[in-house]
Formats: structure tokens, sequence, C-alpha cells
């Protein structure tokens, strides 16, 4: 008898950030609200080519290195209403570089709300464009330096 598959939902998804304080773990994290889109982190590997000239032909590939991404898109706040914290962390990385671009990044599966994942990532914050009728958004993407090591999150 086949299992019936039951899909999961973009809400099972919550991303949590703080501002970049020099490598100190932060002590309170700010909840990104109005996600409506969300890529939860991928890794991805660099591949190198370790064939040799004496093989028979066929190549051979190796991880190297690897790096983790997350981005999504969130509904913006118009002119004059209160903006959402955790966005104003993003949007303010996301304008500086080197430090002043990075974010504290918490991730969590809210199927598993004890379990997580933390890191350090360079923030970019873009504006999108659109149709007059469509409601503001904008995009981010979160770059991670290092990895994105799993914590255990209190009830």
């Amino acid at each position: 008898m086949a299992t019936e598959i039951t899909p999961g939902v973009l809400r099972d998804w919550q991303l949590e950030v703080a501002a970049y304080t020099d490598g100190a773990e932060p002590t309170a994290w700010t909840r990104v609200g109005g996600l409506t889109e969300f890529t939860p982190p991928v890794y991805e590997k660099n591949q190198e080519d370790d064939s040799s000239w004496d093989g028979n032909g066929d190549g051979s590939m190796i991880g190297t290195g690897r790096s983790w991404k997350t981005e999504g898109t969130v509904k913006v706040a118009r002119k004059g209403l209160t903006t959402d914290p955790g966005q104003a962390i993003l949007e303010a990385a996301g304008e500086n570089i080197l430090e002043e671009g990075f974010v504290h990044v918490r991730v969590i599966n809210t199927q598993e709300p004890t379990k997580g994942r933390v890191g350090i990532a360079d923030a970019t914050w873009t504006p999108n464009g659109g149709p007059h009728t469509d409601t503001t958004k904008a995009g981010f993407s979160l770059a991670g330096r290092g990895s994105l090591a799993p914590v255990t999150i209190a009830p």
C-alpha cells in the first residue's frame, strides 16, 4: 500500500535575524515578517576536475569547498506605515559593505521548532518593481560566511 504524500507549505519556515555584532552571539533575534517567497538555506559545492592524464578518458570531479545561500521576497509597508523590524535589519545590512553588510541568521522549520540553523551572512536587499497593481515588495539574499550550524532552540 502506497503512502500518500502530503507536501509542506512555505509557512513551515521562519527566518530570524540580528544585527551583526563583530562575531559575538546575538542576545535577541528578530523575526522577518511579510515573507511571500522563501528558499531555505542551500549548500552549493565548488567542483574541481581531479581526473588525470593517465586515466581512461573519463572525467572525475571532487568537491573542494561549499557555501550556503538563502533568499526570499517580502511585502514592504507603504511609506509612513510601521516598517517590519526584521526587514529593517536586512535592508540596513543590504545597503552596506564589509562587516556592516553582515547579519546573524537563524532559520527554523516550524514543523521541528526546537531545531534550527544559525550562521552569519552577507545581506543584499533589492526593492522590486512590477505592475502598478502589485503590492510593494523587496527581495533579499543571504550569502553564508562560514558554516550554517545546527542549534537547539528553547521552546
